[in-house]
């Protein structure tokens, strides 16, 4: 044998000779590529799949940063112009911002997710229509008619692909808006996370924006900017260049952008917001670390398996090598068959992988229904898959095939070595790969345990308020044009009916939903003003009414409640949660004092302190947050919120269809609070679902290489065993031994994967619910599930081992 091919093809003639042999191998290898593959997937769909616009590479987005408010904040709409005509660092500017449109004309409404744009986002981005064409600037105008831009999705599952879409309109909130164009294929918007499915300009965002009054306010930071950069300008020198206008525009207008400066970043990492890039980034390393560890397992069984192979194969090798064959021959030869085996594993691995992807998607909560992720197993995908295949076979089967071509000819063609080699010594490749196993399943079972304790500690965790006798239903009387009398009579109407439920103990409104508080207010202590009146902090604000607070079950800790008393002709009041209170008057009671938000002349009244919860996120740091009446400012979108006296879900329908029957073309959604809860939890769900899958997976592919090894020594120590049971020893004797052996082994893989599971742990404490990354119940718990599991792994072999008879084994040559 010459040549590669003739390798490959005595490579898989013996291994279909060794059927067993081969099954097992390519069923590890499997199980460990298929799960590297699903992750890979999954951080190729969310983190490297580029953007599909011209030339991302001079795309740069533009945040806000502000001295007195971490965190990256968007631009206002006046800033965009004054940045889109100052500067000289972009051929263009281009502005938009997510919005929930109301689908109608259909069946029944539904929801479909836009974006305001202005008039060069699709030039700007070099993105051309498939069909039609893009916005015009004279589109961009107030007062120009209604057209939009629809997804290549939407075309397709909305109206079948059909060329003449373009003599066609589409209804949103109520109104037509006439289809100019479709995007192409594969282009759902800058947002990873969100896939938008219309674009309609940027001068309908008085009938389509959730607050069209605040719009042309600087400090209403909502907006994504994005520029492409002119020839030549690098990220740096346009920075240097925004921050020079945002100077000028701090002197200008030192009452709204006081202490603001640009920062820009690439496209691409703008793709996921930041507030979310690095917990996703975090997590991807978290299960990309772990289905490596579990690869590593099944990698180390197939190279305990190639030794064993190897081992049975001593006087084949030892023939060819005295006929004149090459060591380096003969390794080229065995490398190719644990390749040929790392392949086979790989594209098993792919089928693993295809339905796991599926099984993944699947677990996705609705707010994923939207999101622009799609997890298929592309050509970097496959890629991957066949990278890691081969270097699995070529890595892990160099040490066998170097000690099979280690040859003593002059021993090894005796009659007696066909038998296999018994590798003697505590550390010998196979004692140690077992341990490496074992580590490996310590570090892999560690994770998963801490996780699934901290998602079991979260779905307990008190988020401040009743959550297990409270749902929702959302509306948003704006999409039919109800003006603020028509909406506030409907709201009303809402909660009479709500509470005429049998089963509904009260109902109440709110603007926001749990964990969805989407408006920050900036807030000033009255006397605490500077002379630019720009001093105050954002807080969290969310407008409610009368009675929230009793009825999502929130404690008032000082002060009253809000009344209807508090309406539009009475003093503007406000109720504050205790982290405000400490934090803006240690010490003090904030009842009575005053306070001014930023656009509104009158001061407020601080009439409450309610108890601290979870605005956010669950087990989020305690964070200052402010109620206010939605009897004294207007919002046409509501959240109706319904207490129950048992299970929400039994009423939930009939207070949906209370609601639907009042507008029958009004977009509802419904769900308790207990379903927020666990959607809020997706990515904590998922993580501790796919260490534990994980872990477990690296615990029986652990066990079935400890058992492997044990199995291969005693079927090779025959002789052995007779000798010492013809010398005296009992058979209990021999089982102890095997045992000690390989609890040795056992102990120092624990011993190791605790102490680097100690290490790696703090690197995922700040993802964990009120678990320490140290947490005593899982550091000593899963150790001892191993070390029962991999002694019950160790005994099985040992006991089929002894039942022999001495003679018969002595006899075994």
């Amino acid at each position: 044998m010459t040549g590669l091919d003739e390798d490959i093809r005595y490579g898989l003639r013996a291994l279909a000779k060794n059927r067993n042999f081969t099954a097992v191998c390519v069923l590890s290898l499997a199980l460990g590529i298929g799960a590297n593959t699903t992750i890979f997937t999954l951080v190729n769909a969310i983190l490297l799949r580029p953007l599909p616009v011209q030339d991302p590479a001079n795309l740069a987005a533009v945040y806000t940063l502000d001295a007195h408010n971490p965190g990256f904040w968007g631009c206002s709409y006046p800033n965009y112009k004054d940045y889109r005509d100052r500067n000289q660092v972009f051929s263009s500017l281009l502005l938009y911002t997510g919005v929930g449109l109301n689908l109608t004309g259909g069946p029944e409404p539904r929801l479909a997710m836009g974006q305001l744009a202005s008039a060069n986002y699709f030039s700007a981005l070099g993105v051309n229509p498939v069909l039609g064409r893009a916005f015009l600037p004279e589109e961009d105008t107030v007062g120009a008619s209604p057209v939009a831009v629809i997804g290549n999705r939407f075309w397709r599952r909305e109206y079948a692909s059909d060329p003449a879409v373009l003599s066609r309109s589409v209804s949103l909130n109520g109104r037509l808006y006439r289809i100019v164009g479709v995007a192409p294929e594969g282009f759902e918007g800058l947002n990873t996370l969100t896939a938008t499915e219309i674009w309609v300009p940027i001068s309908m965002y008085q009938e389509l924006s959730p607050a069209p009054s605040l719009v042309n306010q600087r400090r209403y930071l909502v907006f994504s900017v994005v520029g492409r950069l002119k020839p030549g300008v690098t990220l740096p020198q346009a920075q240097t260049a925004m921050q020079s206008i945002t100077r000028d525009l701090e002197q200008q207008y030192p009452e709204d952008n006081q202490g603001r400066r640009a920062l820009l970043t690439t496209v691409t990492d703008a793709a996921i917001p930041p507030a979310n890039r690095a917990e996703i980034q975090r997590a991807g390393t978290v299960l990309a670390v772990v289905s490596a560890v579990v690869l590593m397992i099944a990698c180390g069984n197939l190279a305990n398996l190639l030794l064993a192979r190897a081992a049975a194969r001593t006087k084949e090798i030892a023939v060819r090598l005295a006929m004149g064959a090459s060591r380096w021959r003969l390794i080229r030869q065995l490398l190719t068959e644990s390749v040929l085996l790392a392949v086979l594993g790989g594209a098993a691995g792919l089928l693993v992988a295809v339905w796991a992807r599926d099984l993944l998607w699947s677990m996705r909560p609705p707010t994923f229904s939207h999101s622009a992720v799609r997890m298929q197993l592309d050509r970097t995908v496959l890629a991957y898959n066949f990278a890691v295949s081969v270097l699995s076979g070529v890595i892990f089967g160099l040490v066998p095939a170097l000690r099979a071509t280690r040859a003593d000819l002059a021993t090894d063609l005796k009659e007696r070595s066909g038998q296999a080699a018994h590798f003697s010594g505590r550390w010998n490749p196979r004692s140690l790969l077992v341990m490496s196993q074992v580590a490996f399943s310590v570090i892999a079972l560690v994770g998963a345990g801490l996780f699934v304790r901290s998602l079991r500690n979260a779905m307990r965790f008190d988020p401040g308020f009743d959550s297990a006798h409270l749902a929702i239903v959302v509306f948003n009387v704006a999409d039919h044009g109800y003006n603020e009398a028509q909406g506030r009579g409907f709201q009303q109407r809402v909660l009479e009916r709500a509470r005429a439920i049998p089963g509904v103990t009260s109902a109440t409104l709110a603007n926001d939903w749990p964990f969805h508080v989407s408006l920050s207010r900036t807030m000033a202590l009255e006397g605490h003003e500077n002379a630019a009146g720009g001093s105050g902090q954002i807080i969290l604000s969310e407008f409610v009414w009368p009675g929230f607070l009793r009825s999502i079950g929130t404690p008032l800790l000082r002060g009253r409640d809000f009344t209807e008393q508090d309406n539009k002709t009475s003093p503007r009041v406000a109720i504050v949660n205790r982290a405000a209170a400490n934090a803006y008057w240690p010490g003090e009671n904030p009842v009575g004092r005053r306070v001014r938000f930023f656009g509104e002349n009158a001061t407020a009244e601080v009439i409450g302190v309610a108890q601290t919860g979870n605005y956010l996120a669950i087990g989020e740091k305690p964070r200052p947050f402010v109620y206010l009446s939605m009897m004294q400012y207007y919002f046409p979108t509501a959240v109706l919120f319904i207490r129950t006296t048992g299970e929400p879900d039994a009423v939930l329908g009939s207070v949906r269809r209370e609601v639907q029957a009042m507008d029958r073309n009004l977009l509802l959604q419904a769900e308790t609070v207990n379903t927020t809860i666990r959607q809020s939890l997706w990515a904590q769900r998922l993580s501790a679902s796919l260490l534990a899958a994980f872990g477990l997976l690296a615990l029986l592919l652990a066990t079935i290489g400890i058992y492997g090894v044990v199995s291969y020594v005693v079927a090779h120590r025959v002789r052995e065993f007779g000798i010492r049971m013809a010398l005296g020893a009992t058979p209990a004797d021999v089982q102890l031994m095997l045992l000690r052996e390989g609890v040795r082994l056992v102990a120092g893989g624990v011993l190791v994967g605790m102490v680097l599971a100690l290490v790696g742990s703090r690197a995922v404490e700040s993802m964990l619910f009120v678990v320490g990354s140290r947490d005593a119940v899982t550091f000593v718990l899963v150790p001892s599930i191993l070390t029962l599991v991999a002694i019950l792994a160790c005994w099985i072999p040992a006991r089929r081992a002894t039942p022999i008879d001495p003679m018969v084994a002595l006899r075994d040559e």
